[in-house]
């Protein structure tokens, strides 16, 4: 985990120097992580035949779900980092401590 967290950081770092206009403050993350929500539930529609399939094919729209997925995946990661939660921990004690049942 701390790996993807560490590239994830790595990649935004590039996007920041790349789109210097863009103001990546304390709202930035849980903003562009309800975005990325949004696209991959719209992928999803697609994918579920609720949504139009703007003359995509199934196999091009799962691949665009697969990375809306992604990009959910990775503003989560660097939204925790960017509020000191260490989600692996939190799993942890969230989740995993059911098992323990």
């Amino acid at each position: 985990m701390k790996d993807i967290i560490k590239k994830t950081k790595v990649i935004m770092k590039k996007y920041q120097e790349e789109f210097p206009e863009i103001k990546v403050d304390e709202d930035y993350f849980p903003f562009k992580l309800t975005e990325e929500l949004g696209e991959c539930v719209q992928t999803y529609l697609m994918l579920t035949n609720r949504g139009r399939q703007k003359a995509k094919s199934k196999e091009e729209i799962r691949k665009l779900f697969e990375h809306e997925l992604a990009d959910v995946f990775g503003f989560l990661l660097l939204f925790a980092d960017s509020q000191n939660v260490d989600l692996e921990k939190a799993i942890d004690e969230k989740w995993f401590s059911h098992l323990e049942k």
